[in-house]
């Protein structure tokens, strides 16, 4: 893609939007930053970004002037149908994700995960494989890390391994995985989309480009997967507890973890008590990410020794620390219900959960029976404590508070020694933070600040 000289907006100036405005600057675009946060913020953003001599922008909401350009990057967390980009379709404008650009502006394979779980996890357990046989590995993507910060440095011998978003997958065009991996469907994010169907939809872009040269990772344990399946014109295989005849595929017999090729032949590679990280998904986690690292040329005798020093992902299952008597552990990145009901699953009880935030919308029931089988109470805090409540009084015993610091020193109170405190919010953090991070890093500090009881 040539984009210099060309007149570029964005919309969003969060950290993807930055980095996309910094990389096509670089490359001589001339960029437009559009955002609805006030003047002075977005200033503050574009300074601290060393961007404020190189882009023009606009503040407070989205005018005709992002309409006077070649084309529009759209950051993930913008919706697709504001007024703006459905005057763009009009006149006939592109409108590309962040990952398409980055697509189109850099070299080498692709390796691209995205699901409603796991993602994360399984990328980075992924990205260290691979660079036990491969010297240049780029890890990015909603991980945190933008694509367009390291697109334009990579070759022909780099190795990408990437999370996506489905908000990202809604504005691909040409964007194509080597290997993609759909690590499992669970409702989530039914505050943007009109149902469950759509948001499956979204994912399954994944595969939009991919063709009998590409290969697809599914998990065998979800229906949905294996049903999709036959839609999609790439190679397939597998991961899961019950992958069957499937091939080539990776699962777990006799508590040893076992690839099988196309042709049928098994290889055991090492014993699940290797995992450090803890609980049944991240065994699935384990299994994806061997399964991908085999696939794209990692030899399998390579792996073990990732895995039995892989700590896991900050924020995910993160022991924050022990106070009193009582563990804390940082789940903030459970931010729908199935991601909580696994970190639940996860955690040794006695245990005092801490759930709320921005409400997605999602059927609470699932998350509500593994609530009572699993705490002995619950603290509620944020936007969606009053639905959270409705559907959990009389089942459980319920503290309310309005902050995360009131929720924690709330939950201290009430506990005992021996009890764990869980941080899994089955929410967004986007009513009190700017992203999960944020909020799983403010636990962790004010843990710290915890004094024994």
């Amino acid at each position: 893609m040539e984009v210099a000289g060309k007149n570029i907006s964005i919309i969003g100036a969060a950290k993807s939007g930055l980095s996309a405005a910094r990389s096509l600057a670089r490359c001589g675009a001339k960029v437009f930053v559009s955002d609805i946060q006030s003047e002075d913020k977005l200033k503050a953003s574009l300074e601290r970004e060393h961007l404020l001599d190189c882009v023009d922008y606009e503040a407070g909401g989205h005018t005709e002037k992002v309409l006077h350009s070649d084309f529009i990057v759209l950051s993930p967390g913008v919706r697709t149908d504001i007024p703006v980009l459905i005057e763009a379709a009009a006149r006939k404008i592109p409108v590309y994700s962040e990952i398409e650009i980055a697509y189109r502006l850099s070299r080498g394979r692709r390796l691209v995960i995205t699901g409603s779980n796991g993602k994360t996890t399984t990328t980075t357990l992924l990205a260290e494989f691979c660079r036990k046989q491969f010297e240049e590995v780029f890890l990015g993507g909603n991980i945190g890390i933008p694509i367009m910060e390291f697109a334009t440095e990579t070759t022909d011998r780099s190795l990408q391994v990437l999370e996506v978003s489905s908000f990202q997958l809604e504005t691909i065009s040409e964007f194509k995985p080597d290997i993609a991996v759909i690590t499992n469907f669970f409702e989530n994010h039914l505050d943007r989309y009109p149902s469950y169907n759509a948001y499956i939809e979204a994912k399954k872009r994944i595969a939009l480009n991919m063709h009998s040269s590409e290969t697809i990772v599914l998990n065998a344990d979800q229906q949905l997967m294996r049903e999709m399946a036959d839609e999609l014109d790439c190679q397939k295989a597998w991961f899961g507890w019950q992958v069957g005849d499937l091939k080539p595929s990776m699962t777990v017999i006799d508590e040893e973890f076992v690839y099988t090729d196309r042709d049928g032949k098994r290889q055991k590679l090492f014993p699940t008590s290797s995992v450090r990280i803890i609980g049944r998904h991240n065994l699935e986690n384990v299994m994806c990410a061997a399964l991908v690292a085999i696939l794209a040329g990692v030899s399998g005798n390579r792996l073990e020794s990732v895995v039995t020093r892989f700590p896991g992902v900050e924020h995910r299952l993160e022991w924050a620390g022990e106070v009193g008597g009582v563990t804390f552990i940082n789940d903030s990145k459970g931010t729908n219900c199935a991601a909580s009901i696994t970190a639940l699953q996860a955690c040794k009880p006695p245990m005092l959960l801490l759930a709320g935030g921005r409400d997605k919308g999602t059927d609470l029931a699932d998350w509500v029976a593994a609530v009572r089988t699993r705490s002995r109470g619950v603290v509620l805090f944020g936007e969606a404590r009053a639905r959270f409540r409705s559907a959990l009084e009389g089942l459980v015993p319920l503290k309310m508070a309005t902050t995360l610091e009131q929720a924690l020193a709330t939950a201290y109170q009430w506990t005992e020694p021996g009890d764990t405190i869980l941080l899994s919010p089955a929410c967004s953090s986007y009513d009190q933070f700017p992203n999960f991070e944020v909020r799983g890093e403010t636990f962790k500090q004010l843990v710290k600040a915890l004094a024994p009881k």
